[in-house]
């Protein structure tokens, strides 16, 4: 097969994010698998292969290469440009199998699915979080429409990629599909990044409890605050909370959400680099994530993989990633989710069987199995 994919997630502002790192992960785990098939990589504007956003998929093969996508330069209207007017006109231009989009967001100036797809369509979906959770189309009438288009196109396609039983049951409900067009595949972890710390290396200075996903409306952060508050309140346990992704509030208003909440024992990381978000994983002593809606739930696996105790909500996909593997917890409860953190942070026999069960969990979930399934859904779309 002659296989095209949109490997421009790597080159927008999602490349730190979900689709980006799924992006990334499936292409290096399909480029080290697979010998026989030819891809296709669309990209802006990149005629080499080391070029700073594709770099980290090393070398390419001699089976892979680029083709080169116009992004003409208009603001927040570059990625309709180039997504629904110029990819479809590449498509058509191309002698190839298949084509995957690897994903689409709310946001009109992120590209996504393109309008017209000549070849047979595969699509990946992460979530459909912004149908569950309004106040991420930010009141802005062009993203409603703009994932409303977004959906219809994804429901043409030959055949969907469901990064979760929660995200399946989605698209079954959301977009129509059929159920024997949505495959279920489970996203993975990359070891080499995310991995639990030798045996010999001292703990942190200071113990913490880790929250990732800054103040996006899903990742409940409210929920953690006013939880940690509790728990320091009620105890004389001496750890912080540390606080990692977007977050443009002032401290006082991290105050005004939990009454009570030390300000001093809070520190936020705006931004982190994989290397510092994988160290943060590895020597924190607990990983809470309230969130009330995910369509995989990345963190809660890098954390597991990264040897960091859980302590995650009851919502959407994450029962299917945590396994028995982590305290679940209703995401509205905080004496719930308070308590859950005190029984992990005070039973240390706890604690390290919750360590010992993640760092199994996560050993099931791998990129290359990802891209072996992946690979058997190129194989059915394209017949």
């Amino acid at each position: 097969m002659r296989i095209l994919i949109d490997a421009t997630p790597l080159q927008t502002g999602h490349r730190t994010r979900g689709i980006g790192t799924y992006t990334r992960e499936l292409l290096k785990a399909l480029l080290a698998l697979d010998r026989t098939n030819h891809y296709l990589l669309v990209a802006h504007g990149e005629e080499h292969a080391s070029s700073p956003a594709l770099a980290e998929l090393g070398p390419l093969p001699a089976n892979a290469s680029l083709v080169r996508l116009p992004r003409p330069p208009l603001g927040r209207l570059a990625a309709f440009a180039s997504h629904q007017l110029a990819l479809p006109a590449l498509l058509r231009g191309q002698r190839a199998d298949l084509f995957h989009a690897p994903g689409f967001v709310a946001a009109f100036s992120v590209p996504g699915v393109p309008w017209h797809c000549p070849l047979p369509l595969v699509v990946t979906l992460h979530d459909f979080i912004p149908l569950h959770l309004p106040a991420l189309f930010n009141d802005k009438t062009i993203n409603r429409v703009w994932y409303r288009q977004q959906m219809r196109l994804a429901s043409r396609a030959s055949r969907l990629i469901c990064v979760s039983q929660a995200t399946r049951q989605d698209a079954m409900r959301f977009l129509g599909a059929p159920a024997e067009r949505c495959a279920v595949i489970y996203e993975g972890v990359d070891r080499t990044v995310f991995h639990a710390a030798p045996p010999d290396q001292p703990p942190a200075s200071s113990p913490y409890v880790l929250f990732v996903g800054g103040d996006y409306p899903n990742k409940n952060r409210p929920a953690a605050l006013a939880a940690f508050a509790r728990l320091t309140q009620a105890t004389t346990l001496p750890h912080h909370l540390v606080l990692v992704g977007r977050d443009d509030a002032p401290a006082e208003a991290l105050a005004q959400t939990a009454p009570g909440l030390d300000l001093r024992r809070v520190r936020r990381v705006q931004e982190a680099s994989q290397a510092e978000l994988a160290r943060l994983y590895r020597q924190a002593d607990l990983f809470l994530f309230p969130s009330t809606c995910e369509g995989f739930g990345l963190p809660l696996l890098e954390a597991m993989a990264s040897g960091a105790p859980v302590v995650a909500s009851t919502a959407s996909s994450l029962p299917e990633v945590a396994g028995p593997a982590a305290l679940l917890v209703d995401p509205h409860d905080v004496a719930g989710l308070a308590a859950a953190m005190l029984h992990v942070l005070a039973d240390r026999a706890l604690h390290a069987r919750l360590r010992a069960a993640g760092l199994a969990r996560a050993a099931q979930f791998t990129w290359q199995a990802a891209a072996e399934q992946t690979l058997a859904v190129y194989g059915r779309a394209a017949r």
